[in-house]
């Protein structure tokens, strides 16, 4: 759709004098002949990660569409056993558009309830116009295995046209490392307790992990369990703690579960290994 606005002057004399008006400022929509196509760059999404959108437009016309209004849900979706829609995407900074492939301007938007509200000044008869924007994956964004964010986008006013794009979550796993001694301070002779603590905050089982610790002290009387079990393939050379040592253990770190409240909110449960080495200084 494109919006005519159009106001009349009416000029009249009276005797000597010669006056004018104006009428009221009169506005409707108009069909136009206008293409449009929505995509997505990245093929994935995951925790904090930031999506970017292009909306091509094509008018088809004999006359230029004039403030083209694109209104963008941010991926809007009802969780389960929520009663209100959520956006999982955040609108980040601004977007730009480009006409017949050269850069035109930069747009603000208005973001409100109902996502985030472009308005494109003009589209001259039969050129190309891209708008490209980003927008961020928040709180509420699904990130279980199969999930995906669905974000559509509405073009002009009355019957307007809509365009969107699917993007699924990644499969992936999110892993990272913390480790513990204690006690502390340690005297010569004494046992030395060093916890490793393992996360995965992805959505996918993290498999076939090596651990490797260079410790600056040597240590014996070893002793290693993972989760609780008892285990005897590593190997401590030269102070370099190596597990598993290339025997028939294997270490995996499951994958995450996710919780999401009737807000919407998702909380991230990583999956935990925890190895626990034991010796004496």
């Amino acid at each position: 759709m494109a919006v005519i606005t159009n106001q009349a002057n009416l000029t009249y004399t009276y005797g000597t004098v010669t006056a004018s008006v104006l009428s009221n400022l009169a506005s409707t929509e108009r069909n136009v002949s206008m293409t449009v196509e929505k995509r997505a760059l990245e093929e994935s999404y995951r925790e904090g990660s930031t999506l970017t959108y292009l909306i091509s437009l094509k008018n088809g016309g004999e006359a230029p569409v004039e403030n083209l209004v694109v209104t963008d849900n941010l991926g809007a979706y009802t969780p389960a056993g929520a009663a209100d829609p959520v956006m999982p995407l955040t609108f980040t900074g601004q977007a730009t558009l480009y006409v017949n492939g050269a850069f035109s301007e930069t747009l603000t938007p208005v973001t409100g309830e109902n996502g985030v509200q472009f308005t494109i000044p003009s589209i001259p008869a039969g050129a190309d116009a891209l708008l490209i924007y980003q927008a961020a994956v928040n709180g509420l964004a699904p990130l279980e295995a199969g999930s995906e964010i669905t974000n559509a986008a509405q073009i002009g006013g009355t019957d307007p046209a809509t365009v969107s794009a699917t993007v699924p979550v990644a499969d992936y796993a999110d892993v990272s490392i913390e480790k513990e001694m204690s006690p502390n301070p340690i005297s010569d002779g004494g046992t030395m307790t060093v916890t490793f603590t393992i996360e995965n905050r992805g959505n996918t089982e993290a498999t076939d992990l090596l651990l490797t610790d260079d410790f600056p002290i040597a240590l014996s009387d070893l002793s290693v369990a993972v989760n609780g079990a008892p285990v005897t393939d590593f190997t401590f050379e030269d102070n370099l703690f190596t597990l598993p040592a290339g025997g028939a253990t294997t270490l995996s770190v499951p994958a995450a579960t996710f919780t999401q409240d009737e807000t919407g909110a998702v909380t991230v449960n990583p999956g935990v290994l925890t190895v626990v080495l034991t010796g004496t200084v």
